[in-house]
Formats: structure tokens, C-alpha cells, sequence
């Protein structure tokens, strides 16, 4: 597949939980809004411990 690339890895992930995002506000639905929310923050959680840890 084309994930060997972390950039891309990336991209894939967060446009994945924004296509979550974007499915709880277009149907209405605030547990699929705070889900991808949640999910965003705990990405933005181990890339800044990762940016700790390895810099």
C-alpha cells in the first residue's frame, strides 16, 4: 500500500477523523462530533509526546 510514506500516513489519518466529524454534523449526531474530537486530541496528544521523546 502507499502508508511506507509518514506524510501520507498522516493525511490518511486525519482526513479519516474529519470524514467523522463531518458525518456527526451533517446527520446531527454529537457522539460522532466528540468521537472524532477525542480522536484529534489524542493524536495531537502522542505526536506532541513523540516530538518530546525523540527530539
Amino acid at each position: 500500500m502507499f502508508f511506507h510514506n509518514n506524510t501520507v500516513l498522516i493525511v490518511f489519518v486525519i482526513g479519516v477523523i474529519l470524514l467523522i466529524i463531518g458525518f456527526g454534523l451533517r446527520d446531527r449526531n454529537p457522539g460522532m462530533v466528540l468521537l472524532g474530537i477525542g480522536l484529534l486530541a489524542t493524536l495531537y496528544a502522542v505526536v506532541k509526546k513523540a516530538i518530546e521523546l525523540f527530539s
